[in-house]
């Protein structure tokens, strides 16, 4: 059964009151996770994002710059908290929030679209994604943005709309590399309908993504001043990296179970499978192309390499349109599961919000990430308070970040590169070289226990102090260890 689409141009349904709804949905949702952003610490992740913001630049080691600017927006009037971190990432599911509906309008009307942006704001990913702040944020608001602008420049006849989705794509590529899959996503979306083959023959595509290219620029260029240190990072060293590993498979569908809910990602599965052989029909064709490359893509790389959680977020917002279509096809036919999907989909979500305020809720102790960091710094301020002001370096990046956002005074702090192990964008901050000859501070995370492993050459004196156990609901999460440090410096050589 073809699922019909609006006439090109047409506003479906009853536009003010769902979109009315619609925003009400999203603005309620909005202000609750704000208010709820300022009532646990900054995930490690957070606060090395919060320091690429303290060091503008261009562009970033392991990061384009997106998140990172508007980080810095936030902060520089609000002030480094953690409810003004997070608000960089209230703001990119705004702007997802806005073009999910309009292009949900556009294909489904707008009942189908109030209905998709609800099940996108129950969904655990992309409500989490409301309060914590990732690249991922402008990644898939500069995603389902350029999806808008094509389906738009389709349906209205008019290729100046492509310029946008070139800009959205810009957008995306500045949050992840990934975004720059959108070009030929969008140039198989007008190849595959005749009104794009004719706008193909025009400037605005072609534009469009040169517009694109523009917007990515800065990034190109930090990338040719610091020896393209990211470009080669990403796509050389993470392929040099891959090896048959089958097992990675099954983590992979199950971290994306996760991602969204295990029912529901099986429904959005089949939804993207089912998109992908109604191509003739427009709105399930276009839905495919924007979910399913990335998806199959994601899933041939799963067993040579590690796919993470976050990684294939991209294609749920279009599998999400596919599934609201087919379910609006034959409500009765699928009642039961979808209810059963977003049910457990809010119990997901639920559990999850409440997971790192609620320390008696049941969650393996070792994966709380934001468990321990105010007690450390407490200790770590407790140390400099007896022994002067030690400079802290933290072993891995994860710790360095944490430590400076939570103590007093956030000053800066130094990674594993003081040992010579690759330190991300610490290598790129200060030289450790500068702390030759003085007394440090060393805090290892034992979650990090491969870092820091020539600290008993370059040391001397190593002295061990009393360490720190980090508990959740009597379940210890990590230990953290420290040591007053004579600081010889790195190595002559870095370890690999």
């Amino acid at each position: 059964m073809s699922i019909p689409s609006p006439s090109p141009g047409a506003v479906p349904g009853r536009a003010p009151s769902d979109a009315a709804l619609a925003f009400l949905l999203v603005a309620a949702s909005t202000l609750l996770h704000v208010a709820y952003a300022g009532a646990f610490p900054l995930t490690p992740q957070e606060a090395y994002y919060w320091q690429y913001a303290r060091h503008p630049a261009l562009s970033y080691f392991d990061h384009p710059p997106a998140a990172a600017w508007t980080i810095r927006a936030f902060t520089r009037f609000l002030g480094d908290s953690e409810r003004a971190v997070r608000l960089a990432a209230a703001s990119w599911s705004a702007v997802f929030c806005l073009f999910f509906f309009l292009a949900g309008r556009r294909l489904l009307g707008s009942r189908g679209a109030l209905a998709a942006v609800a099940v996108m704001l129950v969904t655990p990913f992309f409500s989490l994604g409301q309060t914590i702040i990732t690249p991922d944020d402008p990644l898939v608001a500069g995603w389902i943005a350029a999806f808008y602008f094509t389906v738009r420049a389709l349906q209205d006849e008019r290729p100046v709309w492509l310029l946008a989705a070139g800009a959205a794509t810009g957008v995306a590529a500045l949050g992840k590399y990934t975004g720059f899959l959108l070009l030929p996503q969008i140039l198989a979306a007008l190849l595959l309908d005749p009104r794009g083959r004719r706008m193909l023959a025009g400037p605005w595509p072609w534009l469009g993504a040169v517009l694109s290219l523009v917007l990515f620029s800065p990034v190109v260029i930090w990338n040719a001043t610091h020896g393209w240190a990211s470009f080669g990072f990403q796509f050389g060293k993470r392929g040099h990296d891959m090896h048959l590993e089958p097992v990675l498979v099954g983590r992979f569908f199950g971290l994306q179970s996760l991602a969204v809910s295990p029912i529901l990602f099986l429904v959005l599965l089949a939804a993207m499978v089912v998109a992908a052989r109604r191509w003739r029909d427009e709105t399930m064709r276009l839905c495919a192309l924007f979910s399913v490359p990335m998806m199959a893509i994601w899933t041939v790389v799963s067993p040579f390499h590690w796919v993470k959680m976050n990684w294939a977020v991209p294609v749920y917002p279009t599998a999400t349109l596919a599934a609201v279509a087919l379910y609006a096809a034959r409500p009765a036919r699928w009642r039961a599961l979808a209810i059963a999907a977003l049910s457990l989909a809010v119990l997901s979500t639920a559990f999850l919000t409440l997971m790192p305020v609620a320390p008696w809720l049941p969650f393996p102790a070792r994966d709380d990430t934001t468990a321990g960091w105010k007690p450390l710094a407490a200790r770590v301020e407790a140390i400099q308070r007896e022994a002067g002001p030690l400079p802290v370096v933290g072993c891995f990046y994860r710790t360095a970040s944490t430590l400076a956002f939570n103590l007093p005074g956030r000053p800066e702090t130094f990674s594993s590169n003081a040992f010579g192990e690759p330190g991300l964008a610490y290598d790129f901050w200060r030289d450790p070289r500068e702390l030759i000859g003085r007394d440090v501070l060393l805090v290892l995370d034992d979650r990090d226990a491969g870092w820091c492993l020539p600290r008993t050459e370059r040391c001397a004196p190593l002295v061990p102090l009393e360490p720190l156990e980090v508990l959740r609901g009597g379940n210890r999460v990590t230990t953290f260890r420290f040591w007053r440090c004579g600081y010889l410096g790195p190595p002559d050589r870095p370890r690999g």
